[in-house]
Formats: structure tokens, sequence, C-alpha cells
């Protein structure tokens, strides 16, 4: 050991002279600015449109719907492969909604009934507001009779 020196080099106590300086980065390169993940990278793979043609027709998809499509294709001809892989993936999504906006109303009856299930929702959240407004009230009165 060297006489200047003023603690032990040892486990977890590595010579000041290999230690990280203060203010300087222990990775000094690191990840380039603007790199993607690899979630990013397999979005931006994956959302890429191709051009295929079904049914003598050229339409644009993304990769991954064309993906879709030949493995539902190749289940229909009989490939076992495939026929697993549209059975994980049917029960893989069996759960999501199928769609995020409402049905469409088709009928004018429907519509109707709709807008007085909507009013008289509405009436009864009125209402309990009202009686629970009323509850505190009397809560409170008591309150003022107690004192």
């Amino acid at each position: 050991m060297e006489d200047n020196q003023d603690f032990t080099i040892g486990f977890g106590k590595p010579p000041k002279s290999s230690q990280f300086k203060k203010g300087e980065s222990g990775n000094p390169k690191g990840r380039p600015k603007g790199s993607q993940n690899l979630a990013a990278l397999f979005e931006k793979t994956f959302s890429q449109k191709v051009t295929i043609t079904e049914n003598g027709r050229t339409r644009v998809v993304s990769k991954v719907e064309a993906m879709f499509l030949q493995m539902a294709n190749k289940a229909a001809k009989g490939d076992v492969k495939a026929s697993h892989e549209v059975r994980y993936w049917s029960q893989r999504f069996e759960d999501f909604p199928q769609s995020i906006a409402p049905l469409p109303v088709t009928h004018e009856s429907d519509e109707a009934v709709m807008e007085g299930m909507m009013k008289r929702m509405k009436e009864t959240i009125l209402s309990e507001a009202k009686s629970a407004t009323n509850l505190e009230l009397a809560d409170q009165s008591q309150g003022e009779k107690l004192k």
C-alpha cells in the first residue's frame, strides 16, 4: 500500500484512479438518441402496409393482417399447425371487446327504447342524489339538536 492512500483497497472499494469521476457518466456512449426498443421496432415493422391480391382484387393491409389472413387460409386448407395457431389466437382474443364504439341503432323503435332507458336512468340518479341530500340535512339537524 502507498502512503498517500487514506483507505484500504478491496471488495467494493476500488482504487481512486479507477473510480468514476464526479460529473462523468459511467457509460459515456450509452444508448444512442433515437434508437428504438424492441416493442417499438415490432410495432413499426408489423404496422407497415403491404399490397395483397385476394380473389383477383388487390388491396393494402398491414403486415399483421396479411399474416393472419395467410394463417386462416392455410388452416382452411387443412394445415394442422395453422389450425392450432388459429385456435390459440381465437382463445387469446376471446375476452377482448369486439368493438369499442357502440353498435348503431338500426330501428326507430330501438332508438325510442334507448331514449326511455336513458330518461329513467337520469331520473333514478337524480332521485338518489335528492334522497342523499335529504339524509345529510336530517343528520345535520339532529346534530344541532344534540348540542
